[in-house]
């Protein structure tokens, strides 16, 4: 698997801008997504056309405002993590060959000219056929999604 931790600076746009000068709650999201697929970039994988992971749960704790300036997302991969397979029963993550259908990402947004956290999320992904409509491993995707 991997587990390096991905940083992405993105620029504030000013369309990024509420009315009050600080970023939307919901652009805070599309920052994330931004995060997410640099952090799949950076680990060589390709979403494929048939096979795609889709957001599934994102828990968000918006911790400072953010200002015109930069962001750095960061998004490292949280689980699975190395050795969790092992753990299968506790974890409910892996069915009992170790075929996980999920994955979940922390993701942070930091303000670094203010050396401040600003957002903090745990994003969990499925995998879909888009083809059939149905689930599948990230296993699967993992096979899809490498460059041959």
């Amino acid at each position: 698997m991997f587990f390096s931790e991905s940083r992405l600076m993105l620029p504030v746009r000013p369309n990024d801008l509420d009315a009050l000068g600080h970023v939307n709650n919901a652009v805070a999201l599309e920052y994330l997504e931004a995060g997410r697929w640099d952090w799949l970039d950076r680990q060589g994988l390709v979403p494929g056309d048939r096979l795609i992971a889709v957001v599934a749960r994102i828990e968000i704790d918006y911790r400072a405002e953010i200002p015109r300036g930069r962001v750095e997302i960061r998004t490292v991969l949280e689980s699975p993590a190395a050795g969790e397979s092992e753990d299968a029963g506790d974890a409910g993550e892996f069915d009992e060959d170790g075929v996980t259908f999920r994955a979940r990402f922390r993701q942070r947004v930091h303000l670094p000219e203010l050396e401040r956290l600003a957002v903090d999320a745990l994003v969990t992904v499925a995998f879909l056929d888009a083809t059939q409509r149905r689930l599948v491993s990230l296993q699967d995707f993992l096979k899809a999604s490498r460059p041959a």
